[in-house]
């Protein structure tokens, strides 16, 4: 499944924006929370300084879960679940939805640094499923490229090649 949203990701549109579960629970969250009359904290900006280093310090973390760790069991699985899911929705509550989206979750920063090559792309600022068409590739030349993301796009293509290698009968 994981293959086929990248693939889609990449040469589509922006599919995991627009089936991303984290955004899911954190607008139910905030539904649930504005019927009680519940308000909450004004978001917090995003440090600059940070450019998308946590989703590329997650990305590191899922890599080695993939790759490294020897997990028995689902039970530490489902635990990482649950406490990736709780951090991002807090993550979510004190920099604001889509800052965090776009800067510090991990799934969301890869997609969406795969869907710079898509010919699809969001609308900017839109979250109401409206795309744009473009060239093939053109997101890759717009947006500007960080050392975290050019970190992040080093990770993923080492992982990507490590696991097919590691699959090899020489290796």
């Amino acid at each position: 499944g994981w293959v086929g949203l990248a693939l889609l990701t990449a040469f589509v549109g922006p599919v995991w924006r627009w089936i991303d579960p984290f955004t899911t629970l954190y607008d139910l969250g905030a539904w649930v929370f504005r019927a009680l009359s519940i308000r909450g904290l004004r978001p917090q900006p995003w440090p600059e300084r940070l450019g998308v280093w946590p989703a590329t310090i997650g990305f590191a973390f899922f890599v080695w879960l993939e790759l490294v760790a020897r997990m028995d069991g689902g039970r530490p699985l489902g635990l990482v679940l649950v406490a990736y899911t709780l951090i991002t929705l807090a993550c979510m509550a004190n920099y604001g939805r889509d800052a965090w989206r776009e800067r510090g979750e991990t799934f969301g920063v890869w997609f969406g640094l795969l869907n710079r090559l898509a010919r699809y792309a969001a609308v900017d600022g839109g979250d109401d499923g409206r795309v744009r068409h473009r060239p093939f590739g053109a997101g890759l030349v717009a947006g500007g490229w960080s050392v975290s993301l050019l970190v992040l796009l080093a990770l993923g293509t080492g992982s990507i090649i490590y696991d097919g290698i590691s699959q090899t009968e020489v290796f």
